[in-house]
């Protein structure tokens, strides 16, 4: 029979103590909760050492490693050069590195030695060179406002939601039972239909939420249409001065800003295209998305029922906290050098 699990120094030197203070094995057993056979040990060796300080642990043989350090930094360099590379492609990059080593102890290596995670890439738009310029520029001129600037500003958007079945969460079955049975099941639809919302919030609450018929999208004759509608509503409901939205076309058309111009509506002119990750409303979305998890949205009317519900319930510190937040986006852009931030 092998040998058991190593003591710890601590639990070395508490069995020695108590040696030195009388204690018999059973004693020490039953304060230290260790079993009574490792008790004995260590004190058979304790008293054949002679001394008090107590017995050094004597390393346990096993068979040599088949990574060096050297091995480990020709790894860490390459992942960090090709942080997609596989396992097996490490192994056929480097034959005689590593033609003795298996692919699972290249993995093993990679997670417990140099701590790299195996991970999905996160999703980030795509940025230009033009784009990361002018997102850094934007950051730079913005940075300067005081929070009390930042409380007036209405942050707008536009989310899409689809109809599902899918409730989430999982299902528990008795062993046996038939996984395809209905009550186990979720359904799905093979063309979902989807309803496009429109939505705007600021440090002093939200606006009402538009949603647009069933798979209808936003072009500039609608969102024109849009904005004269429910525009001053929400800039009363919310307490905001100044307009946010974000780059897409049918946001900056001559339409929009014509209109923008003659009504006299203040809005931040140079917002960055392709900036999800510096308007803090995409929080709010995504919130919304996960809220709508075990909730029945099988059809539109259950869809919109459950996102108004959502909407209208949105706790005021979480707007407040979103909107004096932007600060700390911007700077993060600027450390990252217009490149795409984690939010």
């Amino acid at each position: 029979m092998g040998r058991g699990k190593e003591l710890t120094k601590e639990q070395i030197a508490a069995i020695s103590s108590l040696i030195l203070v009388g204690k018999d094995n059973k004693e020490i057993s039953a304060i230290t909760g260790l079993a009574l056979r490792s008790v004995q040990r260590w004190t058979k060796k304790f008293k054949d050492a002679g001394e008090s300080d107590p017995p050094l642990q004597k390393k346990r043989t096993g068979k040599a490693r088949l990574t060096s350090q050297r091995t480990l930094k020709v790894l860490q360099r390459q992942v960090d050069l090709e942080p997609r590379i596989s396992a097996k492609e490490l192994r056929d990059k480097n034959p005689r590195l590593l033609q003795d080593v298996s692919v699972c102890t290249i993995q093993q290596c990679l997670r417990d030695d140099l701590c790299f995670q195996y991970r999905a890439p996160r999703r980030k738009p795509i940025l230009t060179t033009l784009q990361k310029k002018k997102r850094l520029l934007f950051c730079k001129k913005y940075f300067a406002w005081e929070p009390e600037k930042w409380k007036k500003v209405l942050w707008s958007d536009e989310a899409t939601f689809t109809v599902t079945g899918n409730r989430g969460g999982k299902v528990r079955l008795r062993a046996g039972s038939d996984p395809y049975h209905p009550k186990y099941t979720e359904g799905t639809v093979k063309h979902p239909d989807s309803v496009m919302v429109w939505g705007a919030f600021g440090y002093h609450g939200t606006g009402e939420l538009v949603v647009l018929p069933k798979n209808l999208t936003v072009n500039k004759e609608r969102y024109l249409k849009l904005l004269a509608d429910h525009l001053e509503d929400c800039f009363i409901a919310c307490q905001s001065e100044i307009f946010q939205q974000n780059g897409v076309p049918a946001h900056t058309a001559k339409l929009v800003s014509s209109w923008f111009e003659w009504v006299g509506v203040d809005y931040i002119r140079d917002w960055p295209g392709n900036s999800p990750d510096l308007s803090p409303i995409e929080n709010i979305w995504a919130l919304m998305k996960r809220r709508l998890r075990g909730r029945d949205t099988s059809t539109v009317p259950k869809l919109v029922a459950q996102l108004q519900d959502i909407w209208a319930n949105l706790d005021p510190s979480l707007l407040q906290n979103l909107a004096l937040s932007v600060p700390k986006l911007f700077q993060s852009c600027r450390k990252k050098k217009g490149y795409p931030t984690k939010y």
